[in-house]
């Protein structure tokens, strides 16, 4: 079996590459936070300009806790490079055996390259659409208009409040929406709303684009540049974000 998880949100800044980072460890961390236990994890960083969940510091070819992560950066760019990706993943990636998930983590202004042939491309995955809200109203908008262009695709889908930009009036602009009324109605529309809580914003910082499991890994280790306080914090979160997040398998 394999699904796939497009995180998106068009605009930078709304925190994509961190929900991305806390997707694939709540997968690693499968006993705390209740996900399913897989054979294959495979991340994808799709960002042309600044890729940062595979990166140097960030996820990379291993096994952890008995799961296979492939890290791939493949920058998006056009058509063409979502053809190519999809081929090459499931020429090389993709079994009919294994248990799979795939976590896409995409590039502001993904929607200038994500056309109906794209969106045909996605669903070969078992794609679940995950939207990183902002709290402005062009990241409202830009969910209704990618909405509005491909309905069917669009169907389900989970809306991710990141509260590290706030909570309450923070996200006004989506709660007082239009398209927040249409989508979690139940009727055309089969999507949810989930929160992605804030992490510490200094242990944020020390982290980086580190993977929560190499932070708790290092932490133990004394000189290796990560402080026991920092590990703390990010055990702790894991477990939080982890358990939290593991309610997108149940979606779709």
């Amino acid at each position: 079996m394999i699904k796939s998880y497009f995180v998106d949100g068009d605009k930078g800044g709304v925190g994509k590459s961190f929900a991305s980072r806390c997707l694939v460890d709540s997968f690693i961390n499968h006993e705390v936070s209740g996900m399913p236990k897989i054979d294959k994890l495979i991340v994808i960083d799709a960002d042309p300009m600044n890729p940062d969940v595979v990166c140097e510091n960030g996820y990379q070819n291993e096994t952890v806790n008995d799961i296979h992560i492939i890290g791939l950066q493949r920058p998006i760019k056009s058509e063409d490079d979502w053809l190519n990706l999809i081929n090459e993943l499931s020429e090389t990636q993709i079994n009919e055996t294994d248990d799979i998930r795939l976590v896409f983590s995409l590039p502001s202004a993904a929607g200038l390259y994500i056309t109906e042939s794209v969106l045909s491309l996605m669903a070969l995955m078992n794609p679940l659409p995950i939207w990183v809200m902002g709290i402005d109203a062009s990241s409202t908008n830009q969910l209704e208009s990618r909405v509005g262009k491909s309905p069917m695709f669009y169907q389900h889908g989970v809306v991710l409040i990141n509260l590290k930009h706030g909570a309450g009036k923070s996200f006004e602009s989506w709660d007082k929406s239009r398209i927040r009324k249409t989508l979690l109605s139940g009727e055309d529309y089969a999507w949810t709303e989930l929160e992605l809580p804030a992490m510490m914003p200094r242990a944020a910082e020390l982290i980086g684009s580190m993977p929560l499991h190499t932070v708790i890994d290092k932490g133990t280790v004394l000189g290796s540049g990560v402080a026991i306080g920092t590990r703390t914090v990010a055990q702790t979160y894991r477990g939080i974000v982890g358990r939290k997040l593991a309610a997108l398998e149940l979606s779709k």
